[in-house]
């Protein structure tokens, strides 16, 4: 178990900070496959506009041209090849148009962040975010599904909403998602990775990665020190801080003995964080770091009482 834990808090040391610049809207392109109908016109040519529908083979049949392969291109794309096409036996054929029939129906969203295969996917009909994840190979072990961010542009204007995956999934109400539409922007963060967003912790002072993190309603503060990257050398566990501010503006200091709950696996010294909470952990003359053996012991102790306690109360 120590092994485990030693490989997690190095893997979290890694910097996610890349992820956080994937904000940018790719631009929507449905790529068309067999079954697929296009409607193609041609302003110059009034006889050669027509409904074409893409066969098994990739291909539409176009008049004296005959076959033409656009399975697997945009829409884009396949105009050029048409027009390049019927520009070889209709000279005249300056320019075409193609539009997919029944598009509506079809929508291409991108997955990004952490899942197992990040990219763009087609579908049919409505979908949620939960759908487009595990069309992307599913979540990682180190994803955040508390805080997906669903990118939509309408109008010019790009908008972030944060979806809580999680909630949704324990719940077992997968109707508190929001349905998707074509174009939108999927991205699955690192639960290690600074959040910029509102209603983020903030953890400062002696950790690796001083920064604001997102945290789910049950979270405590063990979950904040280890978002962080643990506690830096000379890291003073027994006194840590955690400013809380009220509805009203004013605020509340907490000092907690988190060395205790290391020691004991005493919840009232690993207590629930709450959205905005800052932590602050100071520095002292002695060593104590989070991501030392001492700490992976003390955190494997408090878990031991923890399923001990659990234990005795289920009897």
């Amino acid at each position: 178990m120590i092994l485990l834990f030693t490989v997690f808090l190095v893997f979290v040391g890694l910097d996610h900070s890349a992820l956080l610049a994937q904000e940018v809207q790719p631009k929507q392109e449905i790529q068309l496959r067999n079954g697929d109908t296009v409607k193609l016109d041609v302003p110059q040519r009034e006889d050669l506009t027509r409904l074409l529908t893409i066969d098994i083979r990739g291909n539409v049949r176009l008049p004296i041209v005959g076959d033409v392969h656009i399975e697997g291109l945009t829409i884009e794309e396949a105009e050029g090849t048409l027009l390049r096409s019927l520009q070889e036996l209709y000279p005249s054929t300056q320019s075409i148009s193609l539009s997919l029939i029944g598009e509506k129906t079809r929508r291409s969203i991108f997955v990004q962040g952490q899942v197992w295969q990040p990219g763009k996917y087609d579908f049919e009909g409505l979908l949620t975010i939960w759908d487009a994840i595990k069309e992307a190979g599913g979540a990682t072990a180190t994803a955040s599904l508390e805080a997906v961010r669903l990118i939509r542009v309408e109008g010019g204007l790009s908008t972030t909403t944060i979806v809580n995956v999680q909630q949704a999934l324990d719940s077992g109400n997968l109707e508190l998602l929001p349905a998707l539409k074509p174009g939108d922007t999927i991205i699955v963060p690192d639960r290690t990775a600074p959040y910029p967003g509102k209603g983020a912790v903030n953890v400062i002072g002696a950790v690796f990665r001083p920064a604001s993190y997102f945290l789910s309603e049950d979270k405590r503060l063990a979950d904040a020190i280890l978002a962080a990257g643990g506690t830096a050398e000379n890291a003073n566990l027994r006194k840590v801080k955690i400013l809380r501010m009220a509805p009203d503006g004013s605020s509340t200091t907490m000092e907690i003995n988190f060395k205790k709950y290391l020691e004991t696996g005493d919840l009232q010294f690993n207590p629930v964080i709450r959205p905005n909470d800052t932590i602050s952990i100071s520095r002292s003359s002695s060593w104590s770091a989070v991501t030392s053996p001492g700490f992976l012991l003390g955190f494997i102790s408090a878990s031991t009482s923890l399923i001990a306690l659990w234990i005795t109360l289920a009897r």
